[in-house]
């Protein structure tokens, strides 16, 4: 994964999460491509993470989150992005998913009321988590840190 922090690609629709489907699930692995039901999407195409690049970025109200696709895997990206919403609607639905840590993370900053914007770009997406609260600033701050971390980590470990 090239300079790649996914986390950021589900759309708000999908982080509208019930917190009783939230609060049953035990800790997960940060990051999981396989069993996480949103992220795995990122690995219908196997390529597609080599040819995307997450950039978070602190503000002030929290972060701002830039992700960019290479154009021949633009169609690859927008199939997952499809994927992940049919699963987000199957969780809005009331059914349990499989989240990673952080997917789990993102939904929870949501439902405690912090804001998301979603703006779709010709090469992928920006994306805005923010709050008029500082101590959610901080949660979100946090989350997208850890992120990064943990990204580091994995790319680490394929070296």
């Amino acid at each position: 994964m090239r300079k790649s922090l996914f986390v950021l690609m589900l759309p708000v629709a999908v982080l509208v999460m019930a917190p009783a489907v939230m609060a049953e699930e035990p800790e997960k692995p940060w990051f999981d491509m396989v069993n996480c039901e949103f992220c795995k999407h990122l690995m219908d195409d196997p390529e597609l993470l080599n040819h995307t690049t997450w950039e978070h970025f602190n503000i002030t109200n929290g972060i701002i989150n830039v992700t960019t696709v290479d154009k021949e895997y633009l169609d690859s990206y927008h199939a997952a992005g499809e994927e992940m919403m049919k699963v987000g609607k199957r969780l809005m639905d009331g059914e349990k998913v499989q989240m990673c840590g952080s997917c789990r993370a993102h939904g929870t900053l949501i439902q405690a009321g912090a804001k998301m914007e979603h703006i779709e770009t010709q090469r992928g997406h920006v994306m805005l988590v923010t709050s008029d609260n500082p101590e959610m600033v901080a949660k979100i701050q946090a989350w997208a840190k850890r992120n990064i971390d943990e990204l580091a980590k994995l790319e680490a470990r394929e070296k």
